[in-house]
């Protein structure tokens, strides 16, 4: 789960900061990283696993009982407003 928090989704944060991304290319990431959750949740790319936690149940606050991976999307607009608000 960390290897997923801090590192996967900390690699477009660049791109996502200037640009706004198309929705096609947020979902695309979005996929890998689902399938990378899944790949280690022990599913293996032989076959394929059913998730024990849903996509949106991973991506909500830890306060509200999530795993607090941040979405993509919002993330993508929270920067765009950042960079306009400076």
């Amino acid at each position: 789960m960390i290897l997923l928090k801090y590192v996967l989704t900390a690699l477009p944060v660049y791109a996502l900061s200037f640009f706004k991304a198309p929705s096609g290319t947020i979902s695309s990431i979005e996929s890998l990283l689902i399938n990378f959750f899944i790949l280690f949740e022990g599913g293996g790319e032989d076959h394929r696993k059913l998730a024990w936690v849903g996509w949106r149940s991973v991506c909500m606050r830890k306060e509200y009982g999530g795993l607090g991976v941040m979405r993509l999307r919002e993330f993508n607009e929270a920067l765009l407003g950042k960079c306009c608000w400076r």
